[in-house]
């Protein structure tokens, strides 16, 4: 699954499990209370389900869905309790039956059946005598259940057509604990079984599901032109990735391979399916032979977009849904920015086949194994394809920059930690689960090299196919490729990387050189945000890795120099440049962590930075890396903020687009600080960032968009152009007020844009002058529903408005639209 503003959902959930127990002390809850015992598993669910929307044949069952489930069970340890999952539907005792499955005719008496009543969601169904173990059995549950609007289990959406009709929806998100909303089941990760199933369909309606439609043309009973959508038989599949939804998309298929089909909006399954449709296949095949296991030949490949969707995507097998903007892209509208998430947020989903569907973590508290794995092949799956995107890059200002950030905070929790309850299992879908797991698997990739961890992951999934694991099993797979004399002597893989996968944070490694001796000593210390001592214990092995300025500086040698342990000081004394050379640690910051360096060596490379025939020696990345770590280490009150700006200093000569947005968000932090302070700090602010930028304002051209413009260079110019204007530098706002009224006075401005998809968001925001403006693009965006990308950067821009009475109304129109203009919860 995969989310925006990641953590989001996660967080309201951790909030709201904290406010509750306030006030009164509460008992420790273990995670085996809320996990289903080992004495009985499911192998098979044949499952029917009838849903109704606003039409419904009786009033009790307007937005309900009747449900039939069977499951064949197998009996592993003595007991009398068949406890499953079951959440939000009607059950009674008498719609329950069990019988043998040698003789389906002898039903089995039972003596209760329960709800818990609680968010443990258990059914418990209960005999009056133990079962053999190894005896099998076949339940049967009727049950009503709710087409909620939560955006969870089997929900209801809706859309309104270009008919001006609303249009019904039920779409599915299991995805962790759904599932038990939509059929009583076994719904955690490790209870693997297949699935057949069977949805009803009214008239004019669609069904889609994991597998193909084995048939459409039973009649359903007393429900005049339903007919029954059988699907074939799944593989071995975990409850939270099985899908069904119920609509009246269009679909094009891939001439390619026809396995791959893209359904949408009727209005938009021509316009702005066809990159997608032309990037899929291509990501399935690279990670077909990148894993050496081939995406089974029964399933077929359907990909969603979805109206109303809770995350951005989610890996449902052979059944991705996505939120439209996530999915759908056309030159019209949609920017640079979107076609590169659309391309990155389909090879995160695809990967999910084979890490987290294929193989899946044996628990929630180690999702970091299937979001981790998938955050990783976001990008360097989709660079393979899109390498005109930097993605690896974009991953270190998307994903590790931020969860360095995240994971500094006191508060932070381990990769593998403890979770239970579904709140807390939803709360460990977060950056630590996503940004931070995908930043291991690229640490490892260091330690390993390229051509051993793909060897690694090969056997990792031969091995683990249609099972479950843990971070040892991952472990024990990556042993099996590492070169020898890698590690520290002594020590394990498993050692080094529980260090990381079992501890909150990260260290700040501090490099100490001796100018006289050309002795190196690096120490480590956890490291805070706040800056603040809390007296931490963490330590972590870390593999040294280093650039001089001596040589040619090559930022691919990932060599390991040293390791730094627990509990010791690594020095180096041999090999080490001169005491006029500067070295940079972590070349291509491929290590999870900061680094901090004695006053002469942050010297050293502010003069090289500052030269303007050298300061390319360093590599754009770590230039990057250099910014993002002092203005950091400044924030924890490590470094000086005079030698954090330092590192700043040389933009007025910087061209690539990383180090910029690096800088950014460090001067936003700072803007934010200074936000209703009235003195000369306030001032000095805006005129150091604006003279750092001009130079960039004139490399990108100002607005000046040419057809031969890279990728990445119109990522440029739109955060150049939108830090300016926000700045308040005169030309842009000038331009940008005269493009907005270029396009306000067109007289089909609906169809008539001239304002290219990557200027639109500086555009609109700093062209609102007026409250004709402001409504003027209101207007733009009631009309813009065939075009979410569109809905989405005119109501971004309408936050923009200049004046309370504005923005109050911008408040309003906001709420309204929250499902569009925020993204929320992760996989």
């Amino acid at each position: 699954m995969m989310i925006s503003c990641k953590s989001l959902v996660p967080l309201l959930a951790l909030v709201l499990a904290v406010a509750a127990g306030h006030g009164k002390s509460k008992r420790k809850i273990s995670t085996a209370e809320y996990q289903l015992p080992k004495s009985i598993k499911p192998n098979f669910y044949d499952i029917q389900i009838t849903p109704f929307f606003d039409r419904a044949p009786e009033e009790g069952l307007k937005f309900r869905f009747i449900g039939v489930v069977k499951i064949d069970l197998e009996v592993l340890e003595s007991t009398n309790l068949i406890r499953l999952h079951a959440h939000d539907m009607t059950i009674t005792q008498n719609n329950v039956t069990l019988a043998l499955a040698t003789d389906p005719n002898e039903v089995l008496e039972i003596s209760s059946v329960q709800q818990s009543g609680n968010d443990k969601h258990f059914l418990n169904i209960a005999v009056a005598t133990n079962f053999d173990v190894g005896a099998k059995l076949v339940l049967t549950i009727n049950y009503i259940g709710n087409l909620n609007d939560d955006l969870d289990g089997f929900y209801r959406s809706s859309y309104v057509n270009y008919r001006g009709e609303t249009t019904w929806l039920g779409v599915t998100q299991f995805s962790p604990t759904g599932a038990r909303r939509a059929f009583p089941c076994f719904d955690e990760p490790s209870y693997k079984a297949k699935f057949t199933i069977h949805v009803a369909r009214e008239p004019l309606k669609v069904v889609t599901s994991n597998m193909r439609v084995a048939a459409a043309n039973r009649p359903v009973e007393g429900l005049d032109g339903w007919v029954w959508v059988d699907f074939e038989q799944t593989l071995l599949t975990p409850t939270f990735v099985v899908a069904f939804t119920v609509h009246d998309f269009g679909y094009v298929q891939s001439e390619v391979d026809d396995r791959f089909r893209i359904y949408a909006r009727a209005e938009l399954v021509e316009r702005a399916t066809g990159y997608a449709l032309e990037m899929a296949p291509k990501i399935l095949q690279y990670l077909e032979h990148f894993t050496n296991f081939s995406y089974d030949e029964s399933m077929k490949l359907d990909q969603l977009a979805i109206p109303d969707f809770a995350p951005n995507a989610m890996e449902n097998w052979g059944h991705i849904n996505y939120r439209e903007v996530a999915l759908l892209y056309d030159n019209f509208s949609t920017s640079t920015t979107s076609k590169q998430k659309t391309v990155t947020v389909m090879s995160h989903e695809i990967a999910h086949f084979w890490f987290g569907n294929l193989v899946t973590p044996a628990w929630w508290n180690e999702v970091w194994l299937k979001e981790g794995f998938a955050t990783y092949f976001q990008y360097f799956a989709a660079d393979k394809f899109e390498n005109l995107f930097q993605l690896e890059q974009a991953f270190i200002g998307d994903e590790l920059q931020p969860v360095l950030l995240y994971d500094s905070r006191a508060l932070s929790h381990p990769l593998s930690g403890q979770v239970d309850s579904p709140a807390s299992i939803l709360s460990g879908f977060d950056s630590i689960a996503y940004n931070k797991g995908g930043a291991i698997m690229r640490f490892l990739t260091a330690i390993l090299g390229k051509d051993n961890f793909e060897k690694a992951i090969k056997h990792y999934v031969d091995k683990n196919k249609y099972g479950s694991v843990t971070k040892d099993s991952y472990w024990d797979s990556l042993s099996t490729e590492l070169p020898p004399n890698t590690l520290p002597a002594g020590v394990n893989l498993s050692e080094v990387m529980d260090t990381w996968a079992t501890q909150p944070g990260f260290p700040v490694i501090t490099a100490s050189r001796n100018y006289e001796t050309k002795e190196i000593t690096f120490s480590q210390q956890r490291f805070y945000s706040s800056g603040k001592d809390m007296n931490s214990t963490e330590e972590w092995y870390v593999p040294i890795t280093m650039v001089p300025e001596s040589g040619n500086a090559n930022w691919q040698d990932l060599s390991i120099k040293g390791w730094l342990v627990p509990t010791e000081n690594l020095t180096l004394t041999e090999n080490l440049p001169n005491n006029t050379e500067w070295i940079v640690l972590n070349p291509r910051q491929t290590g999870f962590y900061r680094v901090n360096y004695d006053q002469k060596n942050w010297e050293l490379i502010f003069a090289t930075l500052n030269h303007k025939d050298k300061w390319r020696i360093i590599l754009d990345i770590n230039r990057a890396q250099l910014i993002d770590d002092a203005m950091a280490l400044a924030r924890a009150k490590h470094l000086s903020y005079e030698t954090a700006l330092a590192a700043t200093e040389y933009l007025t000569i910087e061209t690539e687009y990383l180090p910029w947005s690096t800088a950014f968000k460090a001067f936003n932090f700072i803007g934010d600080r200074l936000v209703g302070i009235q003195d000369e700090r306030a001032v000095f602010y805006p005129l150091y960032v604006t003279n750092k930028l001009l130079h960039l304002y004139d490399e990108v051209n100002g607005f000046v968009i040419n057809d031969n413009d890279g990728l990445v260079e119109r990522k440029k110019r739109s955060l150049a152009l939108n830090w300016a204007c926000h700045l308040g530098h005169q030309n842009c706002k000038a331009e940008a007020s005269t493009k907005f009224q270029e396009w306000k006075s067109r007289p089909a401005p609906d169809y008539q844009n001239p304002v290219h998809p990557d200027l639109r968001s500086v555009v609109y925001c700093h062209g609102i002058k007026t409250e004709a403006d402001f409504d003027f693009l209101l207007e733009r965006y009631a009309r813009a529903q065939s075009s979410p990308a569109e809905m989405k950067t005119i109501l971004a821009a309408l936050g923009c408005a200049p004046t309370e009475e504005l923005l109050e109304k911008y408040n309003f129109i906001q709420l309204l639209s929250i499902q569009l203009f925020s993204s929320i919860s992760s996989n």
